[in-house]
């Protein structure tokens, strides 16, 4: 606990910000009121007072008490100040102190660390508008938690952003090799820190300009916590550096490596990730989505390759792929919003989400095109007489900028999930996903429709058959879909979720003439029969252009009559 904690108050908090510490067990401590974070002298006045062990019991409402008290005692209010209250133990007493938790007008964000800590924290942090995390008793979960709570000052440049957030077991007298980006958006503020179980590894990093950095360089905890940080100074380079950490026990042991940076300067908007859950609660069999925003200052990023893993209590985590392409569970395809369901539920209780976004060999890029949705007045009446405004701003050509290739890690708020099976497959409760980007078109004779392939469970996996229908009348596929006119799709075969899907197919029991106007639409089915919602109804038009008149070639034997007959109606003219 205390490797993550110094790594917040060193890494994360902003500088000049005010902070106070208070333990609790069954009473609680005012280990410092509030001081004012200027440099290291002022971290370790408050990192050397963490606890080093608890004396048992949990009293919830006396440390929030305590914490109140820090504040004011230093003259500040308690309305508008941030508390992040951490704890591992459950209090039947904590609904107690609900309404001086109001009354106090704190925000109060909230850390459960292990299944032990109690369900009511979730509690504290809603009705006070803070954020709550779940974290194993493994320091990485815990690392991650803590790095997802930042400031709410507004100044993005001062926000610390976390590059790299990995645990790793080495074998005994094993190697481990691996690059962290340094893009060129961040750099100052840089921090690369280890933490141990047994043994201080062998540390050798490399920066993109061959720059060595050893173990010696590292700066060791002044706790005895089992960690060390180097801070690079000024800017750190930009490009890749490479590590490698060395484990000299001759038993396995569990290490940890952190990056965490902020924005190369104040003028300077870096690439940001923030990640959210549909909701904080869930209950079994309603899915959720994972949502995850990739964005350099309002600008969306396109193109990123998003992950989440989501961990269960038990330790059982799940991986997804989210996808920005207006598809199952996201709502519009490039806004830089990416998403995806989540339905592989592993029991019930509370769920972590971390989700890391980055872009390689250059392949995103910035939505410059944003939709303006402001009215345009060419002109207003002043005195009978019309006054025009300037002329309506162009719009860029350019529509999208390049984007160097960057990596972001994030932690969303936990959830929780009840009436969950333990197991994970749920293919018998969830149909296939609503097709959403159905469209249509004539090509000659045929009809040539593409959409994207939802899954068998939501946008997961292979859906087992698709159902085609057509209509005269959009409404008819809308109230009585299964009556329309079947199209034959006995060729065409399901590909992998998220895939493009192209089927063509000739309308043969209908008459097609010009101007002929037809709707479509179209359902998956898995191989139990649960069948997805009816999607969106695409229109195709059948449209045969007109045939251009037959000119006759006028040659040299036309030439002269024609030449006479104008000469002709010319003299008639003037006479």
């Amino acid at each position: 606990m205390n490797q993550a904690a110094e790594l917040y108050l060193i890494q994360i908090i902003e500088k000049e910000s005010l902070v106070g510490m208070v333990t609790f067990d069954s009473s609680a401590t005012i280990q410092n009121n509030l001081i004012r974070m200027v440099n290291e002298s002022s971290h370790l006045e408050i990192s050397t007072k963490l606890p080093q062990k608890a004396d048992g019991g949990t009293s919830i409402c006396r440390g929030l008490r305590g914490g109140f008290k820090a504040i004011t005692s230093s003259n500040q209010r308690t309305s508008g100040s941030e508390i992040v209250l951490l704890t591992d133990g459950e209090d039947g007493q904590i609904g107690s102190c609900f309404e001086e938790v109001r009354h106090s007008g704190a925000i109060i964000h909230t850390i459960a660390l292990g299944p032990d800590a109690d369900r009511e924290l979730k509690t504290l942090s809603t009705m006070t508008g803070g954020l709550h995390f779940y974290a194993g008793k493994d320091i990485n979960g815990l690392i991650d938690a803590f790095s997802g709570i930042s400031s709410r000052s507004g100044d993005i440049s001062q926000q610390a952003l976390q590059l790299e957030s990995k645990a790793l077991n080495i074998t005994g007298k094993g190697l481990v090799k691996g690059t962290v980006l340094v893009d060129s958006t961040v750099g100052n503020d840089t921090f690369f820190v280890v933490t141990w179980m047994t043994q201080k590894p062998e540390i050798t990093l490399q920066n993109p300009k061959g720059k060595k950095y050893t173990t010696s360089d590292f700066q060791d905890d002044k706790l005895n916590i089992r960690s060390i940080r180097l801070r690079i100074p000024g800017i750190a380079e930009t490009g890749t550096w490479t590590y490698s950490l060395s484990n000299k026990n001759a038993r396995s042991q569990l290490l940890t490596l952190t990056v965490t940076t902020r924005a190369r300067s104040p003028t300077m908007l870096p690439v940001i990730a923030t990640a959210h859950m549909s909701q904080n609660t869930a209950q079994y069999p309603s899915p959720m989505i994972v949502y995850a925003r990739v964005s350099q200052g309002f600008l969306p990023v396109l193109g990123a390759n998003v992950t989440a893993v989501i961990e269960a209590e038990d330790g059982h985590r799940v991986t997804l792929e989210l996808w920005d392409n207006g598809a199952g569970a996201d709502t519009l395809k490039n806004d830089g919003i990416y998403s995806r369901y989540f339905t592989e539920y592993h029991g019930n209780g509370r769920y972590s989400l971390k989700v890391n976004a980055q872009s390689r060999k250059n392949t995103t890029k910035l939505n410059l095109k944003q939709p303006n949705k402001s009215l345009y007045v060419p002109g207003y009446i002043e005195n009978d007489q019309i006054i025009l405004n300037p002329p309506r701003p162009e719009v860029p050509e350019a529509t999208e900028a390049s984007v160097k290739d960057f990596n972001r890690l994030t932690s969303g708020e936990s959830f929780t999930v009840s009436g969950a099976p333990t197991g994970g497959d749920h293919a018998h409760v969830f149909p296939p996903s609503k097709v959403t980007d159905l469209e249509a078109e004539f090509k000659g004779d045929y009809i040539h429709l593409t959409w994207t392939a939802p899954g068998k469970v939501l946008d997961k996996g292979r859906a087992h058959r698709y159902v085609i229908r057509m209509s005269w009348h959009s409404q008819d596929l809308q109230e009585d879909f299964h009556n329309a006119t079947l199209v034959n799709t006995s060729s065409l075969v399901p590909k992998e979720a998220g895939s493009k899907e192209n089927f063509e197919f000739k309308p043969e029991t209908l008459k097609i003439e010009n101007g002929t106007k037809l709707y479509i639409a179209v359902q998956a089915t898995n191989k139990i029969n649960l069948t997805s919602a009816i999607s969106n109804i695409a229109q195709a038009v059948r449209f045969i252009p007109p045939q251009e008149p037959n000119i006759p070639d006028l040659g040299t034997k036309m030439l002269s009559p024609s030449l006479t007959v104008f000469v002709f109606v010319a003299t008639l003219l003037i006479f």
